[in-house]
């Protein structure tokens, strides 16, 4: 595989697809074009309106929306923290959340939306 130029940065989809026409289509129409986005109200599935979710007698996450941005309130070295959640991740049967933690690092959450109907036992956090 050849190596990539010194200097290359991502260019976007739209710029590939100038190219690549068929395989932009497809791709479009696929679920890989949701894999990951930015959490933003388009986006974000999951219930983050004042959510609660325990687990195996974890100290319980909560969630909370402001109109720009969703939050998971966890504790991940054993001190209570706020996260705001960047990335969604996925879109169905499940879509996770990526929170940047101190130092810029990218974490998935151990929990995701379940984003199948209620009537498949779905609608619901859930851990994996």
């Amino acid at each position: 595989m050849p190596k990539a130029p010194s200097g290359a940065s991502f260019v976007g989809s739209r710029r590939c697809v100038a190219c690549h026409t068929d395989q932009g289509t497809q791709w479009s129409q696929s679920k890989h074009q949701k894999a990951i986005a930015d959490a933003n109200e388009q986006n974000v599935l999951g219930n983050f309106d004042k959510a609660r979710f325990a687990y195996a007698g974890t100290t319980p996450s909560s969630f909370g929306a402001t109109a720009s941005s969703s939050h998971e309130r966890m504790v991940p070295d054993g001190k209570l923290a706020d996260f705001e959640v960047k990335y969604t991740f996925g879109v169905q049967p499940l879509q996770q959340y990526l929170i940047e933690l101190p130092g810029g690092r990218m974490q998935a959450l151990s929990i995701a939306w379940d984003t199948r109907p209620k009537n498949e036992n779905g609608r619901r956090w859930f851990h994996l």
